[in-house]
């Protein structure tokens, strides 16, 4: 599955009208209360450059608790989620992302999880 996002990163890198971040909180189970669109084409940019880099690391062994908040960046014209990501912040100001479709985890430094922060609003 990672591999079918890298590929739609590398396919579409640019952004349109079409394009949104939408932003929400994990309420129970699967469920997402969705609060935010974010519509901005830098800030959509932006956060494909930073999942594009962001670390793939194993799953963590003491994360067990709820997601922090939840965003997904959709091609609405396509009717396709192209990432989404349940966020977990770390005490050190750094932050996990977890793809459960994909059942992968990635980490983001502090200087990253600030923009993450910055874009989401979260």
């Amino acid at each position: 599955m990672i591999f079918l996002v890298l590929i739609s990163l590398a396919l579409f890198p640019g952004c349109s009208a079409a394009e949104v971040i939408r932003v929400g909180t994990p309420v129970n189970g699967t469920a997402i209360s969705f609060e935010m669109e974010i519509k901005d084409a830098e800030s959509i940019e932006s956060m494909r450059t930073m999942i594009r880099e962001a670390k793939e690391i194993d799953e963590p062994k003491d994360l067990a608790r709820k997601p922090d908040t939840f965003f997904t960046l959709e091609r609405r014209k396509e009717g396709i989620a192209e990432m989404w990501f349940y966020v977990f912040y770390q005490d050190d100001d750094s932050s996990i992302l977890y793809n459960d479709g994909a059942n992968i985890y990635f980490t983001l430094s502090k200087q990253e999880t600030n923009v993450l922060r910055s874009i989401i609003g979260k």
